[in-house]
């Protein structure tokens, strides 16, 4: 998995399944519901609070920090939660048309300060 494909939710199933725990295992002994892990490893649009986040990190001795690195990467927005589901549907193809159609209506929004003079 690259970088750029690591999810929070990829990045626990991952480290939760070398640990040989299932989630239910996890949720039990970190003081959650099942349904919250099984949430969060589908990333499904839900931002873990910090108690919880750390919790995870202890239990599966992880980074913290790293956690709410790629936590903050879940927008609590509802229309941005919208777009990234959608995303999960769509082909490459169709995302690459929706980037385009979002840079070429709000241009100065995708502009790097490398390309402003």
């Amino acid at each position: 998995m690259s970088n750029s494909d690591i999810t929070l939710g990829k990045y626990i199933a991952e480290k939760r399944e070398a640990a040989n725990l299932s989630q239910r295992e996890l949720a039990k002994e970190i003081r959650i519901s099942h349904s919250t892990i099984s949430r969060i490893e589908k990333d499904d649009g839900i931002s873990p609070d910090n108690a919880t986040l750390r919790a995870i990190a202890k239990r599966l001795n992880l980074d913290y920090n790293y956690l709410l690195a790629l936590n903050k990467a879940i927008d609590n927005e509802p229309e941005i939660r919208v777009i990234q589901r959608a995303a999960k549907k769509m082909s490459e193809k169709d995302k690459q048309k929706m980037l385009n159609i979002l840079q070429a209506t709000f241009e100065d929004l995708f502009k790097e300060e490398d390309d402003v003079e």
